[in-house]
């Protein structure tokens, strides 16, 4: 039994002109379902689906992802390691090379969301395979010293593979300047201009905006993970001391244990049953002190209608814009402290706060987000054409004789191999009127 036989295709004949490989960046082995790759590419998918159906996503995992099943898309099996920093080391050539099957399959454009691998996946398409696809990406996590315990980072891998792609998105534009910067200290000015264009926000989105809701009064939520860049040591000490002054306040935790008199954690089950806690929550805090890409755990509060206090720097202002009433001074103990007391004290400051961020939720949209990304999707369609030769007029001769062919008859009608890229001749194709692409043949209309 294949268990990797995930998603059956039933409609063999629908037409897709575009074809789309997927490469993964997992991070979270235990439960992909809440792994950050499969939130954002589940996202991806489920929105273009609702304003184009003409592409089919084949999709590279190490297991089953139910939520990355849909009517266009195909999982095929990929072995990873479950530890971050060996998954991004691991690179198995051989077995990929098997899996992607280029004698019968095309792919158009490789979606790599692991920018460490990229460089090496471009060297095996164009020189051990006929496909030349255009790269685009997608970097949930350049490497930096601010936000990596490894004593050896991937840095310079991410660029690399950053190089080889057309478009890389990065959740703000705080993290592009960032990753720029740490380029200059490398690399020369010519290959951080490319980086300049190459690399472009892609914002996150939210799932459901629901406001309005009543609150627990004096509630403070830390919804993040308990590790040294989302400043949780820094955070516990503030409210330890912030105890000491008065004890009417409590925190809740729902992704670590905190033994503290004020906290409790609180086990969720459901994507549902978190939602609903956290718009129950008085506010928000977010600690984080030298990195802070899109905090997906932020906007989820935000979004239920619970204002987060936040810092001045990083990706913040970017996020809620640079008036936001609930702003601290980064890395300031004291400001953090009293901007807490504030809003515990004064219930218009939570109001203030929500009023300022009604105007902007609608935007935060996965809807509002992802159509725009890559030119919105026009960068797909943008494939070099080969041109009218006779090599082309045999291979349309031949499908309008044969009426339905696969790549692989078409090119054991050549007699061509790896030496020829058959990409160009697929870009040729789809401009023809009369020849429609399904998700594994070359059929006429």
């Amino acid at each position: 039994m294949n268990i990797f036989n995930f998603t059956e295709q039933k409609d063999n004949d629908k037409e897709y002109k575009y074809k789309v490989l997927v490469y993964p960046n997992i991070t979270y082995m235990r439960d992909l379902e809440k792994d950050s790759y499969v939130v954002v590419l589940r996202n991806v998918i489920k929105e273009l689906n609702k304003v184009r159906d003409d592409i089919h996503w084949t999709i590279l995992s190490p297991t089953e992802v139910k939520s990355l099943i849909f009517p266009n898309t195909t999982q095929l099996p990929i072995e990873l390691p479950s530890y971050p920093n060996a998954m991004r080391t691991h690179f198995n050539h051989k077995q990929l090379l098997k899996t992607i099957n280029w004698k019968k399959n095309d792919y158009d454009i490789v979606y790599s969301h692991l920018p460490e691998h990229t460089l090496q996946l471009s060297n095996m398409f164009v020189n051990e395979t006929n496909i030349n696809p255009k790269f685009i990406g997608y970097c949930h996590w350049y490497e930096v010293p601010e936000n990596t315990a490894y004593a050896k980072s991937m840095l310079m891998h991410n660029i690399a593979g950053t190089l080889e792609m057309e478009e890389c998105g990065v959740n703000t534009k705080w993290l592009k300047d960032l990753i720029i910067e740490k380029s200059k200290l490398i690399y020369t000015k010519d290959v951080t201009d490319r980086l300049e264009k190459i690399i472009q926000p892609h914002y996150l989105g939210v799932d459901d905006i629901s406001t309005g809701h009543k609150h627990k009064p004096k509630t403070i939520l830390f919804n993040h993970r308990d590790n040294e860049y989302t400043g949780y040591t820094w955070f516990v000490k503030q409210m330890d001391e912030l105890w000491e002054k008065r004890q009417d306040f409590k925190v809740y935790t729902t992704l670590t244990d905190l033994d503290k008199p004020y906290a409790e954690r609180v086990k969720l089950h459901s994507r549902d049953d978190y939602l609903n806690f956290v718009r129950s929550m008085h506010m928000g805090v977010g600690c984080f002190q030298k990195y802070s890409a899109w905090s997906i755990s932020t906007t989820d509060g935000l979004s239920q209608g619970v204002p987060y206090i936040l810092p001045d720097k990083m990706c913040y202002p970017e996020m809620v814009g640079d008036k936001y009433p609930l702003l601290y001074k980064a890395n300031n103990a004291q400001s953090f402290k009293d901007t807490i007391e504030n809003v515990l004290d004064n219930d218009y400051m939570r109001d203030e706060a929500n009023l300022y961020l009604e105007p902007k939720l609608e935007g935060f949209r996965w809807s509002e987000r992802v159509n725009k990304w890559f030119d919105s999707w026009k960068t797909i369609e943008d494939l070099k054409p080969m041109s009218d030769t006779e090599s082309y007029k045999r291979i349309l001769d031949f499908i309008h004789k044969k009426k339905s062919v696969s790549k692989k008859d078409i090119l054991e009608h050549m007699n061509w191999g790896v030496r020829i890229s058959f990409s160009e001749y697929r870009n040729r194709l789809r401009l023809e009127d009369t020849i429609k692409f399904t998700k594994n043949r070359y059929e006429v209309k």
